[in-house]
């Protein structure tokens, strides 16, 4: 599974099938999930699971990776 942090927050890209980590809460933890074609919704790790923050769905992961670096810029608690 590939990931990266982009604007201080992690972004996991999980492949069909792959099961999401549980992260540390050292810092904001995102992953850009694939549904059909192109589309992907957004998950963040929470209070140890994972919870979708988008729906409807994103038009491309990078309209996603903007939103999680957006999502990162606010208050983390």
């Amino acid at each position: 599974m590939d990931n990266m942090i982009i604007g201080g927050v992690r972004i996991y890209f999980p492949r069909p099938g792959e099961k999401l980590p549980a992260p540390s809460n050292d810092i904001r933890t995102f992953a850009i999930k694939s549904t059909s074609g192109t589309r992907c919704c957004l998950l963040e790790f929470r209070r140890r699971e994972w919870i979708v923050l988008s729906l409807p769905e994103y038009e491309t992961s990078g309209k996603a990776i903007m939103e999680a670096v957006r999502q990162g810029k606010c208050n983390w608690r």
